[in-house]
């Protein structure tokens, strides 16, 4: 099982860092209002956006084939620029004046193969976020209009992960709904600054939970992972557990000399937090210690893949 880990940071804010709901069919009261998950979409799509445009300025035709991509690679990834700036474009015109502009990004791109593999992260946080979003939103035209958004970062992140790296298109049955401010510091990390005019959203970015070392087999078949993360004064007292979410389901797993064991069952994207609660069911932004950390597992074509736990089940 190979692991793929990428640096993120963590939530801290009031409202509740689980990023699996409680119940994912039961609309939320309270949160933030339309425009503001309108502003927080259009801050992720900014982004997406950019990310697209500045790595087809750097990479051209041939840097692709000289990676060893067929030509369709850059092909497709030029049609998938177009479906992010004609989302900004859609979100910006329901904005009106309310709308906020891009910021400033580094994204560090190196190489075609390293701008493939971090599309493919990129995208699935897009499927995460729209996912977890859709608990705030009460107007039916704009979850409708989420929801076609959904569904093409979905068909994105499957076809740089499928076609592209030959590797599974999903994780299983269920993706991971994350909440806005634990989506809002997984992209911080590719923010510079943004223009002092953009509205304030309704997040904030905290400890950065990092890959410390190659992963290593576990006795149960699993994979056990170093993690580090900044130790400091606003960090929470008290002994620290991790919390990995994939799919609908969550594993509360002990944190010991440095490193956590990602269960065997694990399968495909998850994210992973350090935290003081005393279970899963107890994780809130003030005890989360550091997270999240995007890791994805990889899974070959002939394993049986039901998903990762069921929260309805008792």
């Amino acid at each position: 099982m190979k692991l793929l880990a990428l640096a993120a940071l963590a939530s801290a804010c009031a409202s509740v860092a689980s990023p699996v709901l409680s119940n994912p069919f039961k609309r939320q009261a309270s949160g933030p209002t339309d425009i503001q998950v309108l502003q927080y979409a259009l801050t992720l799509e900014n982004l997406e956006a950019a990310f697209y445009k500045q790595a087809l300025d750097k990479f051209s035709a041939k840097d692709f084939a000289d990676a060893g991509f067929p030509d369709w690679v850059r092909g497709r990834t030029s049609q998938i620029a177009q479906h992010e700036a004609s989302h900004v474009k859609l979100l910006s015109a329901a904005l009106g004046n309310q709308t906020v502009a891009p910021c400033t990004y580094a994204f560090g791109l190196t190489t075609p193969a390293a701008f493939i593999n971090q599309a493919a992260f990129v995208e699935n946080l897009g499927v995460s976020a729209y996912s977890g979003a859709n608990q705030y939103i009460s107007s039916s035209l704009y979850r409708t209009v989420a929801a076609t958004i959904l569904s093409v970062e979905a068909r994105h992140q499957g076809f740089f992960n499928g076609p592209v790296e030959r590797a599974a298109d999903w994780t299983g049955p269920y993706d991971t709904p994350l909440g806005l401010d634990m989506v809002y510091t997984l992209a911080a990390q590719y923010i510079s600054s943004c223009p002092s005019t953009n509205a304030a959203l309704p997040v904030v970015a905290s400890t950065p939970l990092l890959s410390a070392g190659s992963p290593f087999a576990a006795a149960d078949g699993g994979m056990t992972l170093p993690l580090t993360y900044a130790k400091s004064s606003s960090s929470v007292a008290g002994p620290v557990n991790a919390v990995i979410y994939n799919g609908l389901g969550s594993a509360f797993l002990p944190f010991t000399n440095g490193a956590v064991t990602i269960p065997a069952a694990i399968q495909g994207y998850s994210y992973i937090i350090l935290t003081n609660a005393k279970d899963a069911a107890s994780v809130t932004t003030a005890n989360t210690v550091a997270g999240p950390l995007e890791l994805t597992t990889v899974f070959n074509a002939f394993q049986s893949n039901p998903g990762f736990m069921n929260p309805f089940n008792s």
